[in-house]
Formats: structure tokens, C-alpha cells, sequence
């Protein structure tokens, strides 16, 4: 046989076998040109009733499992004496689902099979099988509720507070103050033991769950029995924290804060024919400038021939992206190296450096930050602009 024909029958084998091994390494991920989605991953595990502990339950009680991939979960799996044992779950959202503690599950780590059969890992949490809860001998109810602020900020200064006296219940009650989204998943939870019945409690969150922070939106507290029963809100009770939803444990937390607190318009954007790099807010000079998120003061200098009087701040839990507010009428009184909380005064509205009016020329920039530190400028337009409509 003809060398280049040699050739060609080898090159044609060794295409088809790495056709074969390329389709085995997709097995997991591809099938007929449809990819396959991805195996669901726990996050957490947390007791709704039947409990005796925020990771402990008894037979019969409901869980919530938490993590991604949650609304393609056929079963969850509970340890068994013999194996595992799989239920059906309820409740079924895109990170959340409820699951019925079967009879003969015991104490161990719970895992989610998806309908196309994939098994996540373990959960990182383990669940505590036991008896049943002591009974409440009254159920516990709840009076002087009141949540503030209505709006709250993460890395701000004032974050979400829930006031309240507890009554009902015995002389001394353990209780769980647990944060829920809209969605109704616990995205947080602690535990309080020996609370007096009478007592004034204050429980304030610090806007995080599974250690990072929660995504914006809006939350409400929610008081319960450690069993998971729902504490009752007498009707005398507490004013609603946000007007109009008469709720008094309703509150709403945002990862940023539009920076300008005055009457305000838009000037120049990205580029504007004279490659502008920054979004122009149009302000009066003297208008009050806020932190639109908490983080390090890395810069605080003058540049005559341009950005006049600015401040770059360093953002915390963003891996050093960086925010710059430039034309401050003044220097700002933060020092390099001290922390800012979001919403904290940076500053006033000016018109100094390279500036024919009064604005805030406001930059955002990328890990690991501003041009100095290696960072790249990001467009904030449409970010800026969607902090306009809540702040």
C-alpha cells in the first residue's frame, strides 16, 4: 500500500478514536447535541419543623435544602439503617426545596438526585435524627414588632434590625429568629435559648448567607419555637416597617446606594466624542455624596488637570473592583487606608480639576482595581442607574 495512503487510514483512526473519546468525556454533559444540565449542588440544610436544633429534626419533620440546580431534583436521599432512603420533594424553586423527613432515616448527610438521574455530593451539613420536640404548652406570640430600616445596605452602616417582646410560651422558651426571602427560603437562621417570656429581644442581621453576601431584594424575619412553629403577632402589635405593606418584619437590603442625594440629572456618558471615561451625574455644588458601597479608601489626592478633587474607595466583598468619585468641591476627610461603610458621607458635589459645572464623574473599575493597581474601566451606567430607582 502507497505511503500517503498509509497515512491517511491512520490519520482517519486516530481521528475516530479521539471522536469516541471526546464523546465519552461529554457523556456527562451532552447527548444528541442537547447538553444535559449540570448535577444539583447542596448548600445547606436547615430544620422548618419537627426540630429540635436549626440541623435537627425528628421523623415526619420538613427541611429545607438549599443550593443550585434545586427545580431539576426528582428525590432527596436521607441515610437509612440499611442504605438511603429517597422521598419526593415540595416546594421546588431554582436554589430551594422542601423534603418530609421519612421514618426510618437517621443521622447523616443528605444528598439531591436530579431527573436525569445525577447525584450531588453531600451536604457539608449533617442532619440529626432524633425524637419528636417537646411541645410548646402555649404557642408563643409576638407583640411591639418592628423592623428598621425599611431599606437597608450591605457593608452599610445601618443594617436590618428586628425589635419585639416575646409572650406566650413558658416562663423561659428557646426560640429561632430566621431571615426569609420573597422567594420563602430561610437564607439565614440563629437560635436563642432561655428567652424570659416578657422580655424585649433585638436581633439584627448582617445581610450574609452561606458567608457571602445575600443577593439584593427583599426579606422578612420570621420568629418561631426551636420545634419550627411560627410565633403569632398579636394584633396590637408594632407599626409596619415599609409603607403601605403593613408588615412589621419586612425590610428590603441592596448591595449598593446611589451616591448623589440631591435633585439630580444625567450629563455625559461613556465615550461623548472626547473618550469620556465615567457616567456624569449633574448636581447643585454642595449636594451630598455617600459611599454608593462600603470598602478601603485607596486614593484621596487633587489633579489640577483634571479630576480635580477625587476619591477612589476599594470595594468590599467584590475582590478590590473600585469606585472613583472625581470634581469634590472639597477634599474628602477620609483618610487613606480607613474603612467606609455604604452610604457614609465621602464628600460634596464640586466643580474643581478640568470641570465647567457641577457633577459627580463617577467610575467604576474591575479587579483587582482602579488603573493604577491593574484593574479596567467598567461601563456603571446601567448600574448607576438602576441604584436611581430604589435609592
Amino acid at each position: 500500500m502507497p505511503r500517503a495512503a498509509t497515512s491517511a487510514i491512520l490519520i482517519a483512526i486516530l481521528a475516530f478514536a479521539l471522536g469516541l473519546a471526546g464523546q465519552a468525556g461529554a457523556a456527562q454533559t451532552a447527548g444528541g447535541g442537547l447538553l444535559i444540565p449540570g448535577v444539583p449542588k447542596v448548600k445547606d440544610v436547615i430544620c422548618m419543623s419537627g426540630c429540635t436544633k436549626i440541623r435537627a429534626s425528628s421523623p415526619g419533620g420538613i427541611v429545607q435544602v438549599t443550593g443550585s440546580g434545586m427545580a431539576r431534583v426528582e428525590f432527596v436521599s436521607f441515610p437509612a439503617d440499611r442504605g438511603v432512603v429517597r422521598v419526593e420533594p415540595t416546594g421546588k424553586g431554582a436554589t430551594s426545596l422542601l423534603a418530609k423527613v421519612p421514618q426510618s432515616a437517621v443521622t447523616g448527610r443528605i444528598r439531591v438526585i436530579s431527573s436525569t438521574g445525577s447525584t450531588s455530593s453531600p451536604s457539608a451539613q449533617t442532619l440529626e435524627i432524633g425524637p419528636p420536640p417537646p411541645k410548646q404548652n402555649s404557642a408563643l406570640r409576638i407583640s411591639d414588632a418592628q423592623t428598621s430600616p425599611a431599606v437597608a445596605y450591605q457593608y452599610g452602616a445601618r443594617l436590618p434590625r428586628l425589635d419585639f417582646i416575646l409572650g406566650g410560651g413558658r416562663p423561659s422558651n428557646d426560640i429561632r429568629i430566621d431571615v426569609v426571602s420573597a422567594k420563602g427560603s430561610v437564607v439565614s437562621s440563629r437560635t436563642r435559648l432561655d428567652v424570659p417570656r416578657g422580655s424585649s429581644q433585638r436581633f439584627t442581621w448582617g445581610g450574609r448567607s452561606g458567608g457571602r453576601p445575600a443577593p439584593s431584594g427583599r426579606y422578612r424575619f420570621v420568629v418561631r419555637s426551636l420545634d419550627g412553629t411560627r410565633a403569632t403577632l398579636a394584633k396590637e402589635s408594632g407599626r409596619a416597617s415599609a409603607p403601605g405593606r403593613g408588615n412589621p418584619f419586612s425590610f428590603a437590603i441592596y448591595g449598593y446606594v446611589f451616591p448623589v442625594r440631591a435633585k439630580h440629572t444625567y450629563g455625559d456618558g461613556i465615550g461623548a466624542g472626547r473618550g469620556h471615561q465615567g457616567l456624569d451625574v449633574m448636581a447643585r455644588c454642595g449636594a451630598p455624596l455617600i459611599a454608593a458601597r462600603g470598602g478601603t479608601v485607596y486614593y484621596n489626592r487633587y489633579q489640577a488637570s483634571g479630576a480635580g478633587n477625587y476619591i477612589v474607595i476599594n470595594l468590599a466583598g467584590t475582590r478590590n473592583q473600585s469606585h472613583v468619585y472625581m470634581h469634590l468641591a472639597k477634599r474628602s476627610p477620609l483618610k487613606v487606608g480607613s474603612r467606609v461603610r455604604t452610604g457614609q458621607k465621602i464628600g460634596v458635589v464640586g466643580t474643581t480639576g478640568r470641570s465647567s459645572a457641577c457633577h459627580l464623574h463617577f467610575e467604576h473599575w474591575s479587579a483587582p482595581g482602579w488603573d493604577p493597581q491593574g484593574g479596567r474601566f467598567l461601563d456603571p451606567t446601567g448600574p448607576v442607574k438602576s441604584w436611581d430607582r430604589y435609592s
